[in-house]
């Protein structure tokens, strides 16, 4: 057993404690977290985004999503923890495991990271207890960051601070509520139209927001206000506290009704907001107006789309000519290919998360991050696998594509042709106004599943508008959010498949909800494709595919030639044709 875990456990034995639960988790309820906060990943070695410990005793063991089965089986090997992989039949639930170990003993946890909804959840089952004091263990904790805020400008974020502030009123007004307490992070940069690098490739600020009919105060560390921010937050009436002191802002308001969101409010703070007069949960009220986009932020994507195509096709010409003149590629010179290339772009910002590069059996790790340990050579033969995208000021950019390397087998241009038919059929719906992700999600996958294939990965997710990757409002995949599509959302799809130890799949494409036609019937929606990249044309087993297929491979190849001819070079373009040209 890992040195931290016993640790751990003679903790618990000497403060009277059956069990302790760490999640992968802030204050906020991010999905991504500073380094201050991987104290799962401190103790187990396990690094994926999501997965939560619980420790008792005598046991340790983690649990996470498909996504991460294969890494974390990797990352746990001889670790002494056991794996429990999510989403598998008969697997519990962490609650369900701590509550059948700890026989109704003291459960410890840090009410802080987590949800007030998960928490009274938890509370239902378990004797949960606010106690951290097993995060003692980590003596070198690193320290929070210090970046700096950034404006945003209107310009680029299309609405001002006044705009949206009043947006927030009005919910507020038809609520019956005296103050609107923010905790996402997303919301907050959203709202202030303000960004920072607190997380990596997150360009969120670590804070707290509260609304009054009359004010808006951020709680912020002071050390990330820069004197223009300070002019910029004076000039908009935005006023400033330590971050530190929102519990007792919130404490100096037992008079109020607060308007806030269970999701992503912590337990700790929760507490004492129920001390308050009242409360109302209303839950993503910020998200959805974050979520639909503006005609300014559209115009931004499909601005940020051509940049990133451009990087897409200089990639491809530069992997394409390495290959044939027998230079070595790895995963890792692919990552800094890419980045080199996107850096140099207008209004780069940073990568929109870490590049992942796997090559063969690394591609059927779903979230493969290539170190100097596991960096493999590209051969001439098989399938690489790379998701990536980017941050510019005008918006943000998520695309995977799966590249031929050489010589492919039958089964791999089989289950290509079956993923890229699956992304095309759901990326060409045709639906209703309202239509929630969990009913369009079956387009994707129904080719694969006619096969006996599957995915264990939702299908699309919200895109932020330089701001996070995953934007936690609507998304695709089984599992049900009542969330109705509208337009102007930005979603992605891509679906995959992965056969482990062999290869992996993925084609993802950001798109956009937008009107379809109005009918008798009703308001139907589609999408709009607004990445820019080739598709593997030579994994494509073209006698698959319907004429509907091929007519919407061939337009798309067509239009991204024409929209990208103004920005490559002679050379450049004469490669682009012909590597997306028409079947």
């Amino acid at each position: 057993m890992k040195e931290f875990v016993l640790n751990i456990q003679y903790w618990l034995k000497g403060n009277d404690y059956a069990a302790c639960i760490v999640p992968q988790a802030d204050p906020h309820q991010s999905e991504y977290i500073e380094d201050y906060y991987k104290l799962r990943g401190f103790i187990s070695g396990f690094t994926g985004s999501a997965g939560t410990l619980v420790i008792t005793r005598d046991k340790a063991a983690l649990f996470t999503d498909s996504r991460y089965h294969i890494q974390a089986s990797i990352q746990l090997k001889d670790s002494g923890i056991s794996l429990f992989k999510c989403g598998l039949p008969d697997v519990p639930t962490y609650s369900e495991w701590a509550a059948s170990q700890s026989n109704g003993g003291k459960v410890a946890a840090n009410a802080f990271l987590f949800s007030a909804k998960e928490w009274e959840k938890l509370s239902e089952s378990i004797n949960i207890c606010n106690d951290n004091g097993f995060e003692s263990v980590w003596k070198d904790r690193p320290a929070l960051c210090a970046s700096k805020i950034f404006i945003h400008d209107e310009k680029f974020s299309g609405e001002s601070i006044k705009s949206k502030l009043q947006r927030v009123r009005d919910i507020m007004g038809k609520k019956n509520a005296d103050i609107a307490l923010i905790c996402n992070l997303d919301d907050i940069a959203w709202l202030l139209n303000i960004r920072g690098a607190d997380v990596e490739y997150n360009p969120v600020v670590r804070s707290y927001v509260a609304i009054t009919p009359t004010r808006c105060l951020i709680f912020v560390d002071s050390n990330k206000i820069e004197q223009p921010v300070a002019d910029y937050f004076r000039n908009n009436g935005i006023e400033t506290a330590d971050y530190g002191g929102i519990g007792a802002f919130i404490e100096g308001n037992k008079d109020k009704t607060v308007l806030l969101d269970k999701g992503n409010l912590n337990y700790g703070l929760f507490e004492k907001v129920k001390l308050c007069k009242d409360f109302i949960d209303f839950p993503l009220f910020i998200s959805h107006l974050r979520a639909v986009k503006n005609t300014v932020e559209i115009e931004g994507y499909r601005s940020s789309m051509i940049k990133d195509g451009v990087v897409w096709v200089k990639f491809y010409k530069w992997f394409t000519e390495s290959l044939k003149n027998n230079e070595t590629i790895s995963e890792i010179s692919v990552m800094d290919k890419l980045r080199e290339l996107k850096s140099v772009q207008k209004d780069f910002i940073d990568e929109s998360f870490g590049t992942i590069a796997g090559y063969a059996e690394h591609g059927a790790i779903g979230h493969y991050a290539a170190n100097a340990e596991t960096d493999s050579k590209i051969e001439h033969k098989g399938f690489l696998v790379i998701d990536t995208g980017t941050h510019y000021l005008d918006g943000t950019t998520d695309t995977t594509r799966t590249m031929v390397c050489g010589s492919l087998s039958d089964d791999e241009r089989h289950d290509y042709t079956l993923v890229l038919k699956g992304h095309i059929a759901l990326g060409t719906a045709v639906f209703p106004k309202g239509t929630k992700g969990s009913q369009l999600d079956i387009l994707a996958r129904q080719y694969l599943w006619q096969s006996g294939m599957n995915y264990g990965h939702g299908t699309g997710h919200g895109v932020g508008h330089l701001l996070n990757v995953h934007e936690g409002y609507a998304w695709l995949r089984p599992s049900e959010n009542n969330i109705g599509y509208e337009p102007w959302l930005t979603m992605t799809d891509e679906p995959g498949i992965y056969r482990e130890g062999k290869y992996g799949i993925r084609i993802e494409n950001t798109v956009l909800v937008k009107p379809y036609k109005k009918t008798d019937f009703g308001e139907f929606l589609t999408f709009e494709h607004l990445t820019i990249a080739p598709y593997a044309m030579s994994a494509i087993d073209v006698s698959m595919l319907t004429n509907d297929e091929k007519n919407f491979i061939n337009n798309y190849n067509r239009n991204m030639c024409s929209t990208l001819s103004p920005y490559l070079t002679d050379e450049e373009f004469e490669f682009l044709k012909t590597i997306a040209y028409e079947i």
